[in-house]
């Protein structure tokens, strides 16, 4: 699940408006505006977690450290 947290946001979100959309074209009484500002906030919402949790769950590619605090990549030598 660390690997692609994305991923599995972005899917998590897809089953909830899948389930609206569906709930919606078998019987639930929605009008069109219901529908459009239900989506949106899943959508939102949705966002959130991809913003801090996933976020905390790559290396960034620009001062990657592990754990502990050590860096990645090697120490540039001056020439």
């Amino acid at each position: 699940m660390t690997r692609e947290p994305v991923a599995v946001v972005n899917g998590v979100t897809a089953l909830v408006e899948a389930t609206i959309s569906f709930a919606v074209a078998f019987g639930l009484k929605w009008g069109p505006e219901q529908v459009g500002a239900t989506m949106a906030v899943v959508v939102a919402v949705g966002n959130l977690p991809k913003t801090w949790w996933a976020r905390s769950q790559v290396t960034p590619v620009d001062d990657p450290r592990s754990n502990d605090g050590r860096r990645l990549v090697a120490e540039r030598i001056p020439s």
